[in-house]
């Protein structure tokens, strides 16, 4: 009885001791702070800058009337895609072009006048001036008495003066009728022999002010049209960083009420800075691939990328931290200690950031967790070391 009683409390002591160690090794593991790593490596970075943009038509026209008609019928309405030569309305202009014909035949009766006359006139004075001559050889070898050259002189010189004054009455006379002409071949542009107002060019219709049985104003547009395939995204950036932009460049585009980011170009830039604001115009082409969906006034957040490196160390920048000292970013060693190493930083990307000095590459960075550890502190790795 006594033997196996012994036996049990060994049993137990041995379990006890087990379950010590177990528990010694669970705190220890317990104790050491877990972190994720990655492995510091080389890459390429850019230095980002974002500014607010809007999207604005790349091409857009407006169609004018310069008279008031009444609108028989709209064909079209606010928000319409239409193309080119498209029929935006027909108006009652039956009487305005009967007037523009007859404008045309005042002018076309008015340079016939001018001509006939030019004509008739212009031969007189060629005859008057051929017998003058004529006289004047005589005159010279005693043929001809002075009196009867200065009668043909004054005859010349009357008939000059009359041809003079009236061309000039008359060339008055064809440029009234020329203007009258010019006027109404405005005020009928952008109408036909029908009555048809057409689109000038293929696009949107973002404003429309034309109603049936209603007078079209000479002072609004019936309609102005923006492109829909061509798109730009005006912005305005500071003069320190215009000089690292070129015409060409890429950038990245964020349209936030679309959900949607792309690439887009620069196309052109100001030359001089804004009076007011002193920034300095940027416009960017939108790809016509990325047009679908973009209206005027949508606002879009533009990224320029400058100031390149290639081959340089890059580590996150929710890595680095900042004390007292400067920038820091924690390693660990072979024994998963924790190593604090002082970093100069470089270009700032997007979401990576240049290592400048500290680092030279292959070193096991600390991404996760690295506010809590100190020098020489315990890790437990969570993840895979990439």
């Amino acid at each position: 009885m006594k033997r196996r009683f012994l036996s049990l409390l060994a049993v137990l002591s041995l379990f006890l001791l087990l379950a010590a160690c177990g528990e010694e090794e669970e705190t220890a593991e317990s104790s050491a702070t877990p972190v994720e790593v990655q492995v510091v490596q080389r890459g390429s970075i850019s230095a980002q800058t974002q500014v607010s943009g809007q999207v604005t038509p790349g091409s857009q026209e407006t169609v004018f009337v310069a008279q008031s008609l009444r609108c028989e019928e709209v064909y079209v309405s606010l928000g319409d895609t239409v193309a080119a030569g498209q029929v935006l309305c027909k108006l009652d202009a039956a009487s305005a072009w009967a007037t523009y014909d007859m404008a045309v035949m005042g002018y076309e009766m008015a340079v016939d006048a001018y001509n006939s006359q030019s004509n008739s006139m212009g031969a007189e004075v060629e005859e008057l001036q051929a017998a003058f001559d004529e006289a004047l050889s005589q005159y010279e070898i005693g043929e001809c008495t002075q009196a009867a050259l200065d009668a043909i002189g004054s005859l010349l010189e009357t008939a000059m003066a009359s041809m003079s004054s009236s061309m000039g009455q008359l060339e008055i006379s064809v440029k009234n009728a020329e203007t009258s002409m010019l006027q109404m071949e405005s005020a009928m542009m952008n109408i036909d022999r029908n009555g048809y107002v057409t689109a000038p060019m293929s696009g949107n219709i973002i404003s429309l002010n034309m109603a049936n049985n209603v007078y079209v104003s000479p002072t609004a547009p019936l309609a102005t049209i923006e492109s829909a395939s061509d798109k730009k995204i005006y912005t305005s950036v500071s003069e320190s960083l215009i000089p690292k932009l070129a015409e060409g460049d890429t950038v990245n585009v964020h349209i936030s009420s679309l959900g949607r980011s792309f690439p887009a170009t620069i196309s052109a830039m100001d030359k001089a800075s804004n009076y007011q604001t002193r920034l300095f115009g940027v416009t960017i082409q939108v790809p016509e691939a990325e047009t679908a969906g973009l209206f005027s006034g949508m606002f879009a957040d533009v990224i320029f990328y400058t100031d390149s490196q290639d081959n340089v160390i890059l580590v996150p920048t929710e890595a680095i931290q900042t004390g007292t000292n400067g920038q820091y970013v924690y390693t660990i060693d072979d024994q998963n200690l924790a190593h604090m190493v002082p970093v100069q930083t470089g270009l700032v990307g997007d979401g990576i950031t240049e290592i400048t000095s500290g680092l030279a590459g292959g070193e096991r960075l600390v991404t996760v967790g690295q506010f809590y550890l100190t020098e020489g502190a315990e890790v437990r790795v969570v993840s895979a070391e990439v």
